[in-house]
């Protein structure tokens, strides 16, 4: 990443791409910062291992990142423990996205018309809104299921539930491609199999996530993304913004690498409704004078799932993924019929009703879950000897032939959207979330939710049983998979913490606003929705980028793009990171050795945190002039009492001496930018012979440096000195290679080990241990 944005957005769901989208169409240089991975169709997780190394936990505790934290930092599937509920979100380019159920439905219009909305916002339904629900409509492309498409069981059991239920059965819109084609962002996209795994990720690539449209029309209009860049918390500097980060799943953590930054004129944090009001959160303990409102406001959208668990008929609602033999019927979509109660005379009784399908990566646990759980929590709505045997006979069936038989094929999974009191609170605890809402499961809606719920389980005979995954095993109260608020929409910061443009307050009270820093996600809407809110949320972050680019004079085009060509398979890639540490000093007319000493005037200590990056390895391995990528940051008190941070960094591998040509050198150049705008040039050489012998350690992990003031080598020289490398930390840095693009492990090995007999020799034998890979794809 280059050291300066116009603009920077955090976070790739629908707030973050919808906007990186309209700005790039308006002529913008965007950058997009993503802590997750990208995942290409095929890569999505499709067994219970595989799964479980993409998933993490989170917490209030204490860790590298500031916080409790189970599992990859960029593991797919986020559970967010946060004290009175727990939150699950997706993490990866697309953001949730990734895994909600695509349900393409606008909120009622008394809702919107609700008086917790911004005046400016109400009087602009008719205007910006509606055209954002337009721009949002034609991207995402949804369909109902068709009717043409086989019959599914588990959509035909929700619509005999609605009989007990009450309320409207039908089919709702779907951003799921059912026919090959092309998209709206011009590219081709695979037919739904109808598998059923949506929840973990679509490995058709037939579902219309952001990384299927908005994301690539943003790339293909100049938006620049970047994947494992996790944002800490923004700064206000003398005349832009400062983004402070770290890289997260590169192996910085094993050197306690500090964080790093950029700058930008605008900032937009469309991190999520967890991670945009934990940004600002961190933000205002750094010092940002923000709204008291921050944080409050905060709604699970009236999310309630449970289970109809063994009932009288089949559902076949658990997905395939690798286990779909011939013949088998399909499940379908995750949702594919609902049931619709909002038209109730009172607003917050509205609620709707949808049926899910179980991932096949989550298949195995459930015959022995459910069998334990049911018995517990669980409450037979039908009785009867016959009954009770038949019941019986189909739970050792599911525990003896695994979930696509017996009980578990016969289980319905249920979720109810009504509107709860959107009156918890989000606090820092540590460096971390913390939700504060006590008594929220015992709320009358969150009842009135679980009435019916029972009500669609009694309609089909069989157990009811409440979310055996959720809170109440997990000491939290409700599991919300559609949080909202934290950074609400509000007349003045009295009220919110943005207005009704998505700029945000810069007091404790008026209307004046922090310019150019934004928020643009779930965490902007101030109450719940009664429905699923990804529409709603794209529609207000249509609308917020138009009154963005209408703010700044800039025009966005929102032509379609004509069918746009695949992009060519990337190449195998190479990333490690490594560390190096030693003395400078002003006194440059010594040799470096001499200028290192400890004790000379104006010496200082210096380390860097380099991440390497090789993106075409195959071309640096025929070619060693060929430059691979630094990013990092530098600590040296005598240029900054802040680490600095690399804006832009480069390695030559075995170049020729200039002066000794039978010898060779790694050359390091990286330019530094200090927190106060100070710039600096570093750079440095290792030399390299092909004697043998124990001088070779020297030599490979001996980095002879200068640094510059100024923008690059023609700059004053200002210090001199020595750098070098620990056994403990090269045994790390071996640790951290990692292969990217790689076919599968074997090509992961046989590449590693190319690039460490050619970068490092006998020393990349000693120290590197296969393990890891093999743990990886295990």
């Amino acid at each position: 990443m280059s050291g300066h944005w116009p603009v920077v957005v955090v976070g790739s769901g629908y707030g973050g791409a919808i906007t990186a989208s309209r700005l790039a169409r308006a002529g913008q240089k965007v950058c997009v910062l993503e802590r997750g991975k990208e995942r290409m169709p095929g890569e999505f997780p499709r067994n219970n291992s595989q799964l479980l190394r993409d998933t993490q936990m989170t917490g209030p505790g204490g860790s590298m990142l500031g916080k409790l934290r189970v599992g990859s930092p960029t593991g797919l599937l986020s559970l967010h423990m946060l004290g009175d509920l727990a939150v699950v979100t997706g993490c990866g380019l697309g953001g949730t996205s990734l895994i909600n159920a695509s349900v393409v439905l606008p909120p009622e219009r008394r809702v919107l018309d609700d008086e917790s909305w911004p005046r400016g916002f109400r009087e602009d339904l008719d205007g910006l809104l509606e055209d954002g629900f337009s721009h949002a409509q034609r991207m995402l492309s949804p369909q109902p299921y068709p009717q043409r498409h086989p019959r599914l069981r588990k959509m035909d059991a929700l619509e005999r539930s609605a009989t007990l239920t009450g309320g409207r059965f039908y089919r709702p819109p779907l951003a799921i491609s059912f026919q090959e084609g092309l998209n709206a962002a011009g590219l081709r996209q695979r037919a739904c199999t109808l598998c059923g795994d949506c929840a973990t990720g679509c490995n058709e690539g037939a579902k219309n996530t952001v990384q299927m449209n908005y994301l690539p029309d943003a790339q293909l209009h100049g938006a620049e993304l970047f994947t494992h860049v996790a944002v800490h918390h923004v700064e206000r500097g003398a005349n832009n913004w400062r983004v402070y980060y770290r890289l997260v799943g590169v192996g910085r953590e094993l050197f306690d690498a500090p964080l790093q930054f950029l700058t930008a004129d605008h900032v937009v944090l469309a991190a999520g409704t967890l991670g945009s009001t934990e940004l600002l959160l961190r933000s205002r303990a750094a010092g940002l004078s923000l709204s008291p409102e921050l944080g409050r406001h905060f709604s699970g959208n009236g999310d309630v799932m449970s289970f109809g668990y063994n009932l009288d008929v089949p559902v076949n609602a658990v997905g395939y993924g690798e286990h779909r033999e011939k013949n088998h019927e399909p499940v379908g979509p995750s949702i594919t019929g609902i049931i619709d109660k909002r038209d109730a005379p009172y607003l917050d009784e509205g609620m709707v009703i949808e049926e899910g399908a179980v991932p096949a990566a989550l298949a195995g646990y459930l015959p022995a879950l459910f069998a334990a759980v049911a018995p517990l929590i669980g409450e037979d709505t039908d009785e009867g000897f016959v009954d009770g045997v038949t019941e019986q006979a189909r739970v050792a069936e599911s525990l003896v032939r695994g979930p696509y038989h017996g009980a578990v094929h016969n289980t319905q999974t249920l979720f109810a959207m009504t509107h709860d009191e959107g009156d918890g609170e989000l606090k820092l605890d540590g460096d971390s979330l913390r939700a504060v809402w006590p008594g929220v499961g015992r709320q009358e809606s969150f009842l009135r939710a679980e009435s019916k719920l029972r009500k669609a389980t009694e309609a089909l005979g069989g157990t009811f049983v409440r979310n055996p995954v959720g809170a109440r095993l997990l000491d939290n109260a409700i599991l919300v998979t559609h949080p909202l608020g934290g950074c609400v929409m509000g007349e003045d910061a009295t009220q919110g913490v943005v207005d009704h443009e998505g700029r945000v307050f810069s007091g404790e009270e008026g209307t004046a606003v922090h310019e150019g820093l934004y928020v643009c996600d779930g965490s902007v809407i101030p109450r719940s929705l009664g429905i699923n809110p990804l529409l709603t949320i794209s529609a207000v972050s249509e609308r917020f980028a138009a009154l963005f680019a209408r703010r700044h004079g800039w025009r966005i085009d929102y032509t379609p793009l004509p069918e746009v060509l695949p992009a060519p398979a990337p190449r195998l890639g190479l990333r490690f990171t490594e560390t190096l540490k030693g003395t400078i000093s002003p006194s440059v007319h010594l040799d470096y050795g001499q200028a290192a000493h400890p004790d000379l005037p104006g010496a200082s200590s210096l380390r860097f945190i380099v991440t390497v990056m090789v993106e075409d390895l195959r071309a640096m391995l025929v070619d060693p002039t060929h430059p691979m990528g630094l990013t990092g940051c530098v600590q040296a008190p005598a240029l900054s009492a802040n680490p600095l941070t690399i804006t832009r960094g480069v390695l030559h591998v075995l170049v020729p001496d200039p002066e000794r040509p039978d010898y060779k050198q790694l050359r390091y150049k990286m330019h530094l930018l200090s927190d106060t705008g100070e710039r600096f040039f570093l750079e440095g050489f290792k030399k390299l012979t092909d004697d043998p012998g124990i001088d070779f350690w020297e030599d490979t992990t001996t980095l002879f440096v200068t640094v510059r003031r100024g923008e690059g080598p023609e700059g004053a020289l200002a210090y001199k000195g020595v750098l070098r490398i620990s056994v403990e930390d090269f045994a790390r840095q071996v640790s951290t290679f990692r292969v990217t693009h790689a076919a599968n492990v074997q090509e992961q090995l046989e590449a590693v080990g190319r690039f460490g007999r050619f970068f490092l020799g006998g020393l990349f034998e000693l120290y590197f241990k296969p393990s890891a890979y093999e743990e990886e794809a295990a």
